[in-house]
C-alpha cells in the first residue's frame, strides 16, 4: 500500500515535491530543539491549494495521518510526527506566494508558506507595516504563526496573530476546502470558524492562505535598554510609558541578568547594552507614524526621543531605573534588539533547558516572579533563571537552564521545577501557554488545567471535523 500511496502522491505534486529517502526527510522529522523525533512515509510539498485538496482526499482514502509543517521552528513538538511511520509531513514551504496587497483595505492575502520576514519586506516596500515580529522571523511561516496563534514582540500594541487575521483558507481531511478568506473587519454571519482554526496546531485542518491586517508604517522610533530596580518597577514603568507615549509602546521586554549571562556565554561578541549586567532590565520601544515625531533638532533630539528621555529621567528620580541607554542610530537599535532576539538560540545551545511559555495578569507578575525565584533556589541555587519576554502582554518565557557547579543531574530536577511553575501559574490565574501552543509537551498538563467539560467540548469539535483522527494526532488532545 505504501508504494501505491507514494505513487499517487507523486502524481499529484510531482517527483521533486515528494521526499521519501531517510536523509532527505530527516530535517522534517524532528523539532527545532531536537527533542522530538518521528517517522513518515514521505514529506510532501504542495505548490497550490488544489494540490492540498487532492492530498487530503488521498490521505483520507488511505487512512494516512497528516502532520502539517511550516518553518519547523516550534518549541512544543507540534509539527513533528510520531514514530509509527503512518504519516506524511505536509510541508507548506512551497506555497509562499503573496496573492494580494490591498493598500486601500490595509490588508494582504498570503499563502501559508510565506516566511514572516519576507512579508515584512514586501509590505514595507509599499509603505505599510505588518507588526507580527518574532525572533524566528527569518524562518518561521505565517501558517505556523496562525497554527499556534503566535504573539511576538509587538503584541502590546497590535495583538496576537488571531487579532491580525481577517480571514483564512482551510482544507479539511477528505479534501473539503473552506473559503473563509475575507478583508472584512466585521462579519457576524454564524459561527466564527476562522478563530476555531487559529491556534489549533493543525489538528482540525490545513491553513493554506490567510488575509492579514496591515497598518501604517512607523516612521519614527525610540528604543532604550534600562536596568530597573525589580520586576515590580518594570510593570510600573510599562504603564508610565504607555501614558507618556499616548499608547505608542510597540515593545516592552523583561530581561533578567541570567539571560545576559547565558547569552554572552555563547555569543561573547554581541555588544553589551550597559557597562554592567543589572539584575533586572527592560528593552522598550515606542513608535509613531507621524513624520514630525522623528524630526531631529539642532541638539540631536526628536520629539519621540524627548518622550523617552523624559520618561527615563523621571524614573531615575523615583528610583525605578538605575541605568539606561537610548539608541541614537539604527545600528544601535539593532544592537539592542540583537540581545533579545538571540536569547532563544543561546538557550538552544545550552546543555539542558526546561522551557515554558506562560501568561499572567500584569498585577501578578512581580509576586509570581519572586516566589518562583525563591522556590527554584531551594531546588538548585545554580540554575539560571531566565524568566524573560513580553511584559507588555503578561507573557513570560520562563526558561530554566542548567547552571555550572550543580551537584546533581539537572534532568532529575525538571519534574519538580515544572510542578513549582504550574502551581504558581495556577495560584495567580495564569495560562500554561501564551503563544507557543500545546503540541506534545503540554498535552498532559492541559488536562490538569482545563475542566472535563471544556476538554470534552474540544474533543467533540475535533471528532466532528476529523472523525478518523488523521489530522496531527497526539497534539493538544
Amino acid at each position: 500500500m505504501a508504494h501505491d500511496f507514494i505513487a499517487e502522491l507523486t502524481a499529484i505534486v510531482g517527483q521533486s515535491s515528494v521526499l521519501n529517502a531517510n536523509d532527505d526527510m530527516a530535517p522534517f522529522l524532528s523539532d527545532w530543539h531536537g527533542k522530538y523525533h518521528g517517522n513518515a512515509h514521505a514529506v510532501v510539498m504542495p505548490n497550490s491549494t488544489d494540490e492540498v485538496v487532492a492530498i487530503m482526499e488521498l490521505a483520507d482514502r488511505h487512512n494516512i495521518v497528516v502532520v502539517p509543517q511550516g518553518g519547523n521552528t516550534g518549541f512544543m513538538g507540534g509539527a513533528t510526527p510520531d514514530d509509527s511511520g503512518n504519516s506524511i509531513v505536509l510541508s507548506l514551504r512551497k506555497m509562499n506566494r503573496i496573492r494580494e496587497i490591498d493598500s486601500q483595505n490595509m490588508s494582504m492575502t498570503v499563502e501559508a508558506g510565506c516566511v514572516l520576514q519576507n512579508l515584512h519586506e514586501a509590505v514595507e516596500a509599499e509603505g505599510l507595516y505588518f507588526p507580527l515580529n518574532l525572533a524566528a522571523k527569518g524562518s518561521c511561516t505565517i501558517g505556523g504563526n496562525l497554527g499556534t496563534n503566535a504573539g511576538g514582540l509587538n503584541v502590546v500594541r497590535y495583538g496576537t496573530t488571531r487579532q491580525l487575521a481577517l480571514g483564512l483558507e482551510v482544507v479539511l481531511i477528505g479534501g473539503k476546502k473552506l473559503e473563509l478568506l475575507s478583508g472584512l473587519r466585521k462579519d457576524n454571519t454564524g459561527y466564527d470558524l476562522r478563530d476555531l482554526f487559529i491556534g489549533s496546531e493543525g489538528t482540525l485542518g490545513i491553513i493554506t492562505a490567510a488575509t492579514m491586517k496591515l497598518f501604517p508604517l512607523p516612521v519614527a522610533r525610540s528604543t532604550a535598554f534600562a536596568e530597573v530596580r525589580d520586576v515590580d518597577a518594570a510593570v510600573q514603568l510599562l504603564h508610565r510609558l504607555q501614558a507618556a507615549s499616548g499608547g505608542g509602546v510597540e515593545a516592552f521586554e523583561l530581561i533578567p541578568a541570567d539571560i545576559l549571562h547565558v547569552l554572552y556565554d555563547h555569543f561573547p561578541d554581541i555588544p553589551q547594552p550597559l557597562a554592567t549586567r543589572g539584575a533586572m532590565n527592560i528593552l522598550v520601544e515606542i513608535g509613531s507614524t507621524n513624520p514630525a515625531a522623528g524630526i531631529v533638532d539642532e541638539a540631536g533630539n526628536s520629539p519621540l526621543r524627548t518622550i523617552m528621555e523624559d520618561f527615563l529621567a523621571a524614573a531615575f528620580e523615583d528610583g525605578l531605573v538605575l541605568d539606561a541607554t537610548i539608541a541614537s542610530s539604527d545600528a544601535q537599535r539593532n544592537a539592542l534588539w540583537e540581545v533579545r532576539e538571540t536569547a532563544p538560540e543561546s538557550h538552544k545551545l545550552s546543555t539542558n533547558c526546561a522551557r515554558s511559555d506562560i501568561a499572567l495578569p500584569q498585577s501578578s507578575i512581580a509576586p509570581f516572579y519572586s516566589e518562583m525565584v525563591e522556590g527554584i533556589k531551594a531546588i538548585d541555587p545554580t540554575i539560571w533563571i531566565c524568566g524573560y519576554g513580553h511584559l507588555g502582554d503578561g507573557n513570560l518565557h520562563f526558561n530554566l537552564i542548567e547552571g555550572k557547579g550543580s551537584n546533581s543531574d539537572f534532568l532529575d530536577k525538571v519534574p519538580a521545577l515544572y510542578e513549582l511553575l504550574y502551581d504558581k501559574v495556577a495560584k495567580y490565574d495564569g495560562s500554561i501557554s501564551a503563544e507557543h501552543g500545546i503540541g506534545q509537551t503540554k498535552r498532559d498538563q492541559l488536562r490538569k488545567v482545563k475542566s472535563a467539560a471544556i476538554m470534552d467540548t474540544m474533543q467533540a469539535i475535533k471528532t466532528a471535523l476529523d472523525p478518523k483522527n488523521l489530522m496531527n494526532p497526539g497534539k493538544i488532545l
